[in-house]
């Protein structure tokens, strides 16, 4: 996700919600933390010390060294981690709940703000939900997880998820769900 896309899709809301369910002091901080990262990185990446030290603030009971190799699990071949990336990992890991957390994913990923998720901004979710959630090299068919996932939320058939029909789909799909529960590193350590 690129930096200029990155600023568009996180609201005051989005901070605020950081700040509510995470151990972040304040949406300021969160989002003085959050912009001096983006300064840092304008393609939308972070360094993995970035990463490290910004959920340390977000979630400073987190054991250092599981923290250390989540953010090696996640960074790609030039040690960098998305913005996308760091926030969908807050987003799961906050004590918001589920559906909460997905309201701001889909806000995250609604690329045009036009309040649906359209096949293209869904496969651009799937593919970094995915790899959280089952490591760089899953076997997991991305395609298939996303028309199925797609397929159980498009109840009205548009070929557009609207965030009630993205959250059903996401809740009810087998792999998504198992995503979503997850609330440790230990956990997510484990499966990637």
């Amino acid at each position: 996700m690129g930096n200029a896309q990155a600023r568009k899709r996180i609201r005051a809301s989005d901070f605020h919600y950081l700040a509510k369910f995470t151990a972040f002091v304040s949406c300021e901080l969160v989002e003085e933390y959050y912009n001096k990262i983006m300064d840092k990185s304008s393609d939308g990446k972070m360094s993995k010390q970035d990463f490290i030290d910004t959920f340390h603030l977000a979630f400073p009971n987190r054991p250092e060294d599981k923290v250390v190799k989540l953010a090696d699990e996640i960074a790609n071949k030039n040690g960098e981690i998305s913005m996308a990336n760091m926030l969908i990992l807050f987003y799961l890991f906050c004590s918001g709940k589920t559906e909460d957390n997905l309201t701001h994913i889909f806000n995250l990923f609604d690329q045009d703000g036009n309040k649906v998720i359209t096949i293209d901004e869904l496969l651009n979710l799937m593919s970094v939900f995915i790899e959280i959630g089952e490591g760089k090299n899953h076997k997991i068919d991305l395609a298939t997880v996303m028309a199925e996932m797609f397929q159980k939320g498009d109840a009205d058939k548009n070929e557009k998820l609207e965030l009630k029909e993205f959250t059903q789909g996401m809740l009810t799909h087998p792999v998504t769900s198992k995503i979503l529960g997850i609330k440790t590193i230990d956990a997510l350590l484990e499966i990637m």
